[in-house]
């Protein structure tokens, strides 16, 4: 354009060559403008386009901000509220903790009210958690429904097992120190857990093997699983004396002398029993045989078989177990008359049916 108004404005010439030179030039530089606005044009309306698109796209950047702060403190202030909420359910769960060993007296009641607290403060920071960071109760009931299917697949045999838990601690429950027998295994329960039950295994002589034994709770719903345990407030267990006489041993004399040695042994923790024996009446309502030592006779082609059958305390199964087999080879020792068959002795074992013993 500048090229063009020189060109216009030049001094006029007669010269047919200048002329023509001229309007050689203009010719030129016009077909030149014309192609370089077919091009600007478009770059022209794209220009403006980019100028609005920068426009939007810097409202949208200071939204964007705006909202990012907003959310950021609506972050904030849930993580507040959800701290709060936990600091509340600690301190709560603090003073069920403080008034449970100010009030509660029982240990096993005492074990089951702590346990019972830790699953619902639990279940409650999990909850307010849960909830605070959900930003809509539909997705939050889906997935939490999809959790707790999983769970429940993964997790079956420990949930059955913390299930069998609240049957162990029953009415007539398990508790610390009770001796149980569980699929053949006999011991002292030392601690029952949510999933886990713990035994100190006693041998076949009535004494600790150094072994601890565990055991899932789930064990209690296996069919092919026998659990036995003592009656509430008892200590005791019934064992048994078996002894073969000679045919022609006086019976009256041999249940006589026997048993008499016995019963000196068992006078010796006799107060005991009959203290148990009372108790276990006034808890069951119901009225239980005697606790004293029993004798059966039966015949038998070896001869004789005299059967003695007598409550000792567990704690001292075996002491007793000792005495009683002292006094009844002195009592034999003593008597002529009296004549095991063979070379057999008396065997002292823990009784198949045991009157101190229920079955779960």
């Amino acid at each position: 354009m500048q090229e063009g108004d020189r060109l216009t404005e030049a001094e006029q010439s007669a010269d047919p060559g200048v002329l023509t030179e001229r309007t050689r030039r203009i010719d030129e530089i016009t077909a030149r403008f014309k192609r370089v606005s077919a091009g600007l044009i478009p770059l022209g309306k794209q220009s403006i386009l980019l100028a609005g698109f920068s426009g939007h796209l810097a409202e949208w950047d200071k939204l964007v901000d705006r909202e990012t702060s907003a959310e950021v403190r609506s972050l904030v202030l849930r993580l507040a509220l959800v701290a709060l909420a936990i600091g509340l359910i600690l301190a709560a769960s603090n003073f069920w903790r403080r008034a449970t060993f100010r009030y509660v007296q029982d240990s096993r009641r005492r074990q089951q009210f702590l346990l019972l607290r830790r699953i619902v403060v639990t279940g409650a920071v999990v909850f307010f958690i849960a909830f605070a960071l959900a930003s809509e109760l539909g997705s939050l009931a889906t997935f939490a429904g999809f959790i707790t299917a999983g769970l429940a697949i993964a997790l079956q045999n420990v949930i059955l097992s913390v299930v069998a838990y609240f049957f162990l601690i029953g009415k007539y429950g398990v508790r610390v120190g009770d001796r149980v027998q569980v699929s053949g295994v006999t011991g002292d329960v030392i601690d029952l857990g949510l999933v886990r039950l713990h035994l100190m295994e006693i041998g076949a002589d009535g004494q600790p093997t150094g072994r601890v034994v565990v055991f899932s709770n789930a064990i209690l719903f296996q069919p092919s699983a026998n659990f036995f345990k003592q009656l509430p407030g008892s200590n005791f267990a019934w064992h048994r004396v078996t002894l073969t006489l000679s045919s022609d041993s006086d019976y009256r004399l041999a249940e006589s002398r026997l048993m008499s040695s016995v019963e000196a042994v068992f006078e010796k923790y006799r107060d005991s029993i009959e203290a148990q024996h009372q108790r276990l009446s006034e808890d069951l309502s119901l009225q239980l045989s005697g606790l004293r030592p029993q004798s059966h006779l039966r015949l038998t082609d070896a001869g004789l078989e005299m059967v003695i059958r007598f409550p000792v305390p567990l704690d001292k199964a075996s002491t007793i177990d000792d005495e009683v087999t002292r006094a009844l080879l002195d009592a034999i020792e003593r008597e002529p008359r009296l004549k095991l068959v063979g070379s057999a002795t008396p065997t002292i074992r823990a009784a198949s049916e045991t009157a101190g013993a229920a079955a779960h």
